[in-house]
Parts: structure tokens; sequence; C-alpha cells
């Protein structure tokens, strides 16, 4: 009896058990490190869920023309926060997978998911501000609202479709989401469909989008060189004018002087967007260039890099919306309305933004996230 009850309680988790390499680490480090994650966890939920709500219910930020693809981004780190941050936590911390084996598959696919999804969306995002800069007459008919979200379920079925994938077989979620599991050799093996799998994902995903935002802003830095070179040579040739001819000028300088400021709106919107873009690759580039150095040698690499790789990834989730708050004024003050702050605690977030008194009435009527420009 006591030997069947050793064998049934000893011998079989020993063969089973799979434990982080992050178990290894000093007790002072893990804990550090999973306070750290539950702050990234409870901004990202709590930061998102800011930003979905501002771009829906707000009047003053629901008129996007893009809104609806900012919206979807905030929705895919939402879930990142919601689903898959908890248990990858609690598995930092225990030093092992405790959710199981079937948790584990739905966390690794909403892992995959997710993940695809933010950078998906994030290429968009820099494709419509290309077509607002470079095609302003047409953007407002090019980006309507229903194509926009014809747009988002196509970039979400897109990332579903390599989430989907290791459920039949062509791969395992643990080659690429080390602390749900243990990754096997014939699932890592540099000849074979697992292997072509690992190439393509990464690829097509990151490697993709990287390409394209990369480009996408070199022709929205032409552009915008392009169209700031014609103002200043209007500008040039008013200053040659004559006297006499200035005053009749002055139509023409207030129109200079609106394009600069047209221009001026819609660089902010883009470095805004390259900042959110540029933090999210700064995040998920170690977990891309360990799976690219991983596909090169055609093995997986000891040790908890990968892990380390994906929790850093996480922490992208909670950026957007630091970033938002940061960068945009009318954000900040919607947030502030949607906490039923005072009217003295509004006057001086307003005052720090560098305004002293605005009424609700003209709150309502400030254009979203620099909408003058067309978005984000």
């Amino acid at each position: 009896m006591s030997g069947n009850f050793t064998n049934q309680c000893c011998v079989q988790p020993v063969e089973d058990e799979f434990y982080l390499e992050t178990s290894t680490w000093p007790t002072s480090v893990v804990i550090l490190t999973t306070v750290f994650l539950i702050i990234v966890n409870v901004v990202t939920l709590v930061g998102n869920a800011f930003v979905i709500v501002a771009l829906t219910k707000i009047d003053a930020l629901k008129y996007m023309a893009n809104n609806q693809v900012v919206i979807s981004l905030a929705v895919a780190d939402l879930l990142v926060g919601l689903l898959v941050m908890p248990c990858a936590i609690g598995a930092l911390l225990a030093g092992k997978w405790r959710c199981g084996n079937l948790w584990g598959k739905l966390n690794a696919f909403g892992n995959f998911a997710f993940c695809i999804s933010s950078i998906m969306h994030l290429m968009m995002l820099s494709i419509d501000r290309y077509l607002a800069i470079a095609r302003p007459l047409f953007y407002p008919l090019e980006m309507t609202k229903s194509r926009a979200i014809i747009l988002c379920f196509v970039l979400w079925a897109y990332s579903a479709v390599w989430a989907f994938l290791p459920l039949f077989g062509v791969s395992s979620y643990e080659c690429f989401i080390s602390y749900i599991g243990l990754c096997k050799a014939e699932d890592w093996s540099k000849y074979g469909l697992n292997f072509g799998f690992a190439i393509s994902v990464v690829s097509g995903t990151y490697g993709l989008a990287l390409i394209s935002m990369v480009y996408v802003y070199w022709k929205i830095a032409r552009v915008i060189r392009k169209q700031l070179q014609r103002i200043k040579d209007v500008t040039c040739t008013e200053r040659k004018t004559s006297a006499n001819i200035r005053e009749e000028s002055c139509p023409s300088t207030a129109n200079k002087q609106t394009k600069m400021a047209n221009k001026l709106s819609r660089n902010k919107g883009v470095v805004t967007l390259l900042v959110v873009t540029l933090v999210y690759l700064v995040c998920w580039s170690p977990f891309c260039i360990l799976l690219f150095v991983e596909i090169g040698t055609g093995k997986k690499i000891a040790g908890p890099y990968g892990t380390v790789a994906m929790l850093v990834g996480f922490a992208n989730s909670c950026c957007n919306p630091v970033i938002y708050s940061i960068k945009y004024r009318r954000f900040r003050i919607a947030v502030v309305k949607m906490l039923g702050k005072t009217n003295f605690v509004l006057k001086f977030s307003m005052s720090n933004a560098g305004m002293s008194t605005i009424g609700d009435d003209h709150i309502r009527r400030i254009l979203p996230l620099e909408v003058t420009e067309s978005r984000l």
C-alpha cells in the first residue's frame, strides 16, 4: 500500500513536472520581478480600459477617423492583461506552470493572437498616418468608419490563423512560450513543418510589420520634407515682396500660417505613433531576435532568456495608455472627467498643461487626439 502511494505521489510527478529556469533565481529577484509585473498588469488593465471608454463615450474623442483601429489595439492589450499575464506571473512566482494543460493552451493561443494583433494594428496605423498626410483630400473618403472596422476584423483574423496552427499539430506552443512547458526536440527540428512554421510566423508578423513600418515612415518623412519646403519657399517669396504688396498678400500669409499649424499638428501625431511603434519594438525585439537565433541554430537556447524576453514583451501592453497620457492633453482631460474629479482638480490639470481655463462646452468641441490631422 505504501509502495503504491509512493509510486503514485512521488515518482510520476518527477517525470512530468516542468520547472522554469526562474525557479533557481534568488527569492528577492523573483519577488521584485513579480511586483514589477503585477504593476504592469494593473496599469495594462486600467489604462487600456480608460482608452476604450474614452474613445467610445467621450464626445471630444469618439469621432476620430481611425478610432476603431486604436480601440481594437487597446482591446488586444487589455486581453493580454486580462487573460495572459495573470497565469504567467503565477508561473514566475511558483517556478512552474500551475494553471493546467487546457488553460496552458488557451493562454498560449491568446498570447499568440493578442501580441500578433498588436503589431498588425501598429502597422495599420502607420499606413493610416501616411494616407492622412500624403492624401489629405482623399483620406476621409478612403478611411471611413466601415472600412476601418473591416480592416480590424481582417487583422484579428490574420492573427487568429497564426495562433490556431499549433493547435492542429503544426508546432507546439511550448517552443514559443517557454513558461507553459518544455519544448521537445522533435518540435524544433531544423527540418520539417515545425521549423517552417517558426520561420513563417516570425517573418509574417514581426518581420512584415517591421519592414512595412520602416518603409512607411520613410515615405512620411519624404512627404513632410517636401511640404515644409513648399511652405518655406512661399515664406521666402513673401519676404521679398515690396511693402505695398505685403498688405495685399496678408491672406496668403494667413494661409501659410494655417498650413504650418496643420503641419505641426500632423507631425505631432506622427511622432506619437512613432514613439508607440518604437516602444513596441523595444519590448518585443529581444523575444523575436532570440527566436531568429534559435531558428538559425536549429535548437532552443538553454536558460531563462526566452521567459525573460516574453515577460519584457508583456510590458508593452501597458505603454500605449501612458504614451497617450503624456502626449495628448485632451486624453488627460477626458480621463479626469471620467474619474469624476472636481472642477478644482480639472483646472489644476489644465493649468499644468499650459491652459488656464476651459469650459465644459469647449472641451466637448476639442477635436480628438490631434484630429486636426485625422488621427492618433
